[in-house]
């Protein structure tokens, strides 16, 4: 996957700060749990902190499933199960004795072929039966045409039952650009926020209502562990700019919030 570099927030108030992190999984802070299903919402960067995650958690030991319950790039270095029912993989695992030997963590992807070089997911209650087979189950949920913020519609996200946690992600450089040019939907931002967007640049605070409101990126997810990643913090103007989020978020929410950079090779 490239290098990484990880942060999280600390010291809200006077001086606040970031710190850097060895680990995004522990950075997230979820608990493991038996067969975990954690789904990836929002804007920029899902796919690449979802393989990110999985990558962590196998070299922890983890047998991971990645899917999606909307549209993925297909990823050519990745080990593809094509698949529309959860039995196809249960079938494909069975005689695998590296997924069930417990010494060694693994990476599985499945989804159905689609069109432009991309996966589908299944229909959601055979995503649903995925979980049974992997310690965790990660899914991208929502789709946003590769831009770094969404303000979602009805229908959206498309989360599985029995979902834990939600990861709602944003990238830091939609702040200070144009609605029209960085979030996806962003003519709902009126109906969904009472904001008037017209010429006006996409604000810290707007960023941070986005994550946490049941309007936007937490939709769906007001009764599971909710964790936030801002994406793109790739050099100094934009961790400031997601200190400046982080501090919009509120004290609570900032202490679930972390940042990322991430250099693919």
């Amino acid at each position: 996957m490239g290098l990484k570099n990880v942060y999280t927030f600390h010291g809200y108030g006077e001086k606040p700060a970031v710190t850097r992190r060895d680990s995004l999984w522990e950075a997230l802070g979820f608990p493991l749990k038996d067969h975990m299903v954690i789904c990836l919402t929002g804007g920029g960067g899902k796919t690449t902190t979802m393989f990110s995650l999985a990558d962590e958690l196998a070299a922890m030991g983890k047998r991971v499933i990645v899917t999606t319950s909307t549209h993925i790039f297909y990823p050519e270095d990745r080990k593809v199960v094509l698949a529309d029912r959860a039995d196809t993989v249960k079938d494909f695992l069975k005689d695998r004795e590296e997924w069930h030997s417990g010494h060694a963590g693994q990476v599985l992807v499945t989804g159905q072929p689609a069109a432009e070089g991309k996966l589908k997911g299944m229909a959601l209650q055979e995503l649903e039966q995925l979980s049974s087979l992997t310690d965790v189950l990660l899914v991208e949920a929502d789709g946003a045409k590769r831009l770094p913020l969404k303000i979602p519609k009805e229908g959206e996200p498309v989360l599985l039952k029995g979902t834990y946690g939600v990861i709602g992600c944003a990238g830091l450089d939609a702040i200070g650009s144009s609605w029209e040019e960085k979030c996806f939907r962003w003519e709902l931002a009126e109906s969904a926020f009472g904001w008037q967007t017209g010429k006006s640049l996409i604000t810290p605070d707007q960023a941070a209502r986005i994550l946490v409101s049941s309007n936007g990126t937490r939709k769906g997810a007001e009764s599971m562990e909710y964790r936030i990643l801002l994406n793109k913090a790739d050099h100094e103007n934009r961790l400031s700019d997601g200190i400046r989020v982080m501090e919009c978020l509120g004290e609570d929410w900032a202490g679930r919030c972390v940042m990322t950079s991430f250099f693919t090779s």
